[in-house]
């Protein structure tokens, strides 16, 4: 299997203000565009869910509720997967230099942040034909 590699564009960081995202100096320039209002999607690596023996794991019980049947991961939102890439759409509420304050979510402080993609309806919520 051929191997790449995903550079972190920055990081997620918890602070008594708020939830943002501190993006690295080299990539700052790729906010240009981005408006306080916009919904973005964030795509983040769990590092904390990362290691060989949590990657093997394919059935999880949905939401850790073992009441529920075993899923693949693919039909869930668990960190546990084989990549441990996580989704998540926010809204910006401020930007403040290489800093983009967004809405609270479910994270670890010093998350890595693979990638922003700004929300679009149309691709992002395609209606059923």
């Amino acid at each position: 299997m051929e191997k790449f590699k995903l550079v972190p564009v920055g990081v997620v960081r918890h602070l008594e203000e708020g939830t943002l995202l501190e993006i690295y100096p080299e990539f700052a320039e790729a906010i240009d565009g981005l408006n306080e209002g916009d919904r973005i999607l964030l795509l983040l690596w769990f590092h904390e869910s990362d290691n060989p023996e949590r990657r093997k794991i394919l059935k999880v019980h949905p939401r850790g509720d073992t009441q529920s049947p075993l899923r693949g991961v693919f039909a869930t939102r668990s960190p546990v997967r084989p990549n441990p890439i996580a989704i998540y759409n926010v809204r910006i509420i401020k930007i403040k230099d290489a800093k983009i304050f967004i809405n609270e979510i479910d994270t670890f402080d010093g998350t890595p942040v693979v990638d922003i993609k700004p929300f679009v309806k149309k691709l992002d919520c395609p209606e059923e034909i």
